[in-house]
């Protein structure tokens, strides 16, 4: 999944954190990576808003199911 976020493609990039998005409800400490925290915070700062709302989606699960 990391590898395709830095792909070209819009829609690529969306559907990875998408997928990673999945994978933090089901297991939240993968973002205890900092492999996984880069790849999240430079698709923060995407130029696709497409991109950047998956990623503060993907944060907000993250949040609810790791409020501490």
């Amino acid at each position: 999944i990391l590898r395709v976020l830095g792909e070209n493609a819009i829609a690529v990039r969306t559907k990875a954190m998408k997928c990673l998005s999945e994978v933090v409800a089901v297991d939240p400490s993968i973002l205890a990576r900092l492999d996984m925290q880069r790849g999240v915070h430079g698709r923060l700062m995407d130029n696709s808003t497409s991109v950047r709302e998956a990623a503060v989606e993907l944060l907000g699960r993250f949040v609810l199911c790791r409020p501490q």
